[in-house]
């Protein structure tokens, strides 16, 4: 039975070939639509992923998507510094911002706030300067792709100067990976 399965499979040679192909072609097609998958639920959940310093995050009951956040209001956070075994709790302040370089590009982007007193979620990595220089009025951080699109063509470096919302500030340039 084995044989006849086998001979009607290999025996037409125009069908075994347009066979083989498909079924390449098929599970080349659902390995990929995975992979899309989860390179969209990787990035959707970034920015909670890049602040490796909390071990859970507490949000809103009605939360529907990270890019919606509403911070805790100042009871709520109280409320959780109080249980037992919590060491630290604060808010992650997450918003859009417009930023503008001095020869006039622009572009809207995630502004992500910071902790003044524990600096969770400073970037692990930084191409050039420090976290430290967060400590500036004026300091902020640029990942890689953000500096690259605003002084497309120059090479990385510190201290260039920005408008972010109405404000001057001047970036380090962070390892996004």
């Amino acid at each position: 039975m084995g044989w006849v399965a086998l001979k009607m499979l290999t025996g037409d040679r125009a069908k075994y070939p347009g066979l083989v192909f498909g079924v390449a072609f098929a599970s080349m097609l659902m390995s990929h639509q995975v992979s899309i998958f989860c390179g969209l639920m990787l990035r959707t959940a970034s920015q909670i992923l890049d602040v490796r310093d909390a071990g859970i995050w507490i949000c809103d009951p009605e939360l529907q998507s990270v890019d919606a956040i509403e911070p805790l209001s100042d009871t709520d956070l109280y409320r959780v510094r109080g249980v037992p075994g919590v060491r630290w709790a604060s808010r992650l302040s997450k918003s859009l911002g417009r930023v503008r370089t001095v020869n006039g590009r622009y572009r809207t982007t995630i502004v992500m706030g910071l902790d003044d007193d524990s600096f969770a979620g400073v970037p692990q990595q930084m191409l050039l300067g420090s976290w430290h220089d967060l400590r500036r009025p004026d300091g902020v951080i640029l990942d890689d792709a953000g500096f690259s699109y605003l002084f497309s063509g120059e090479p990385v470096a510190l201290g260039k100067t920005l408008e972010m919302n109405d404000r001057r500030v001047k970036g380090s340039p962070a390892n996004d990976e």
